[in-house]
């Protein structure tokens, strides 16, 4: 057999192949399609994550977890940011087209299910259900950006709004311990007049603290300019009663002295930074809190004296609304936090690392689903082939034996297949061109009387021992099983590495035919 013979045969291997390889890929990604399987995948994928990788079994603390964790990324699926990643075509028309899919996706994992709990019955394992895990919705995204998910997080446990929180309820504190001490430094006033005015006055650094107090709650303000408005304030206090206050010089200095000495307390330059990361909560701390929301609640009744007013309300729907913290995540929450090495001047700060930390172990763990996705895709692919094969009766040794012996369908299939490879460089050119003109080549695959007698001459049956029945030679059913085996595996392959195989074939010919 010399070298142009092999390499025609070899030719119209490929383009078969080829061409079978394109029907498979359509079929495969309508079925991918239909079947949401890469939004499905990317679910499971986020609900493996916010399980922490855990192995699934009948322990019922393993349930439990696997059901809150069900139960959050349904939560996190209607939140507006992955909500909005999917957009859908509107019209009466689309919305029918979609309704009918839908029906059908319900319809086959519903089949699916009862094989599955035909297999559990005979094998003795508990029954299951397989549903469309988009039955409440038309259709979900099949890719969530790392920031997108990171900020769903954040947001779905308010966890900033938390931070803030807590905040205002230790600066509640921190403004009652400093109105104690300075009410105590009224006693060295000894005219009544004097205690009259500074107590007033008190009081109206009192009110203006908890204006400001309120300000940085609605989130109007930093924490550092909180202090630094609550300093002024004391400066202005102090200063009125410099000013305004009567009594013996000795008297008024040390009570001037007194009032200094509580200020320098809390807010000379040493003291405020501490002061700052005293009333600031840590990660940790808020992560812990999450979970427990008796404690937040408590929280939010120390922080806020008028329960009718809107800051109090709004961080009160905030608590009520805030989902269950599955422990699986709070562990891996904490993990993260661990990572950021020092504490920020804010909170806000600390979550923009933390929302660092959460895109960078998403884009990991997805990293991971796609290789995942890429082998079930694989099988998948590979299941295709076998059936594809089967189906258009696609036998590897017959197509050889077909090409070699056959000059003119050789030539046919090599001619085309070298026409189209020179003419179209774009592989969505190719999958046109092949489907309009595949009707015009007459391939050796198929299940017409021709080529099943081809395959299996009449007059190669046996007779079965002991009958007077005759069957095909059984070495050509095995044979043919085994072109059926060669195919599906080639198809699986893809549509893309057989056209560049074909491309580098070519060239070889072409190549030797110059020479």
């Amino acid at each position: 057999m010399n070298l142009p013979l092999v390499l025609d045969i070899a030719i119209g291997i490929i383009f078969i192949y080829l061409t079978l390889s394109l029907l498979s890929s359509e079929i495969h990604e309508l079925m991918t399609t239909l079947l949401q399987w890469r939004a499905e995948h990317l679910r499971t994928s986020i609900r493996v994550l916010l399980e922490g990788g855990g192995k699934r079994g009948n322990d019922p603390e393993l349930q439990q977890r696997e059901q809150d964790v069900q139960v959050l990324t349904e939560r996190l699926y209607s939140h507006p940011l992955i909500r909005t990643l999917n957009q859908e075509a509107k019209g009466s028309f689309s919305k029918l087209n979609r309704k009918i899919i839908n029906t059908g996706i319900d319809g086959v994992y519903r089949i699916l299910s009862a094989i599955l709990n035909f297999g559990n019955r005979l094998i003795g394992k508990p029954q299951e259900s397989l549903r469309n895990p988009f039955a409440n919705q038309t259709s979900a995204p099949s890719h969530i950006p790392a920031e997108t998910f990171a900020s769903t997080i954040l947001e779905t446990f308010h966890i900033s709004e938390i931070g803030r929180l807590v905040t205002v309820s230790r600066l509640e504190k921190f403004q009652k311990r400093q109105v104690s001490a300075l009410l105590k430094t009224g006693k060295y006033l000894r005219k009544p007049e004097s205690q009259r005015l500074a107590t007033e006055r008190l009081r109206d650094m009192t009110r203006d603290w908890n204006r400001t107090r309120q300000e940085f709650g609605d989130g109007g303000i930093t924490l550092l300019a909180t202090i630094d408005r609550m300093e002024n304030t004391l400066n202005g206090y102090i200063g009125y009663c410099e000013r305004f206050i009567d009594e013996p010089e000795s008297i008024k200095q040390f009570f001037i002295y007194e009032l200094e000495f509580q200020k320098d307390r809390y807010y000379n330059p040493t003291e405020k930074p501490r002061v700052l990361e005293t009333l600031r909560p840590t990660l940790n701390e808020l992560i812990e809190l999450v979970r427990d929301k008796p404690k937040i609640y408590q929280q939010l009744e120390q922080a806020f004296q008028d329960k009718n007013s809107p800051t109090y309300q709004g961080f009160k729907r905030i608590i009520d609304t805030l989902p269950d913290l599955p422990e699986s995540l709070q562990n891996s929450l904490k993990a993260l936090t661990e990572k950021i090495e020092t504490r920020k001047e804010s909170i806000e700060e600390e979550m923009r690392d933390l929302q660092t930390q959460l895109e960078d172990w998403f884009d990991k763990s997805m990293t991971r689903a796609s290789g995942v996705y890429r082998r079930n895709s694989r099988g998948i692919a590979i299941l295709i082939g076998f059936i594809l094969a089967i189906a258009t009766n696609s036998d590897t040794l017959f197509m050889i034996d077909s090409l070699s012996q056959n000059a003119v369908l050789r030539e046919t299939v090599s001619s085309y297949a070298q026409r189209e490879v020179s003419q179209t460089q774009d592989m969505g050119e190719v999958k046109r061109n092949v489907r309009d003109q595949l009707n015009d080549i007459s391939l050796p695959i198929g299940w017409n009387e021709e080529i099943r007698r081809q395959q299996i001459p009449p007059e190669s049956s046996v007779t079965i021992p002991g009958t007077t029945w005759r069957m095909g030679n059984p070495l050509l059913y095995l044979k043919r099983l085994l072109g059926w085996f060669i195919s599906g595996i080639a198809i699986s392959m893809g549509s893309s590495f057989w056209y560049d195989l074909l491309r580098k074939v070519i060239d070889v010919k072409n190549t030797g035919g110059k020479g």
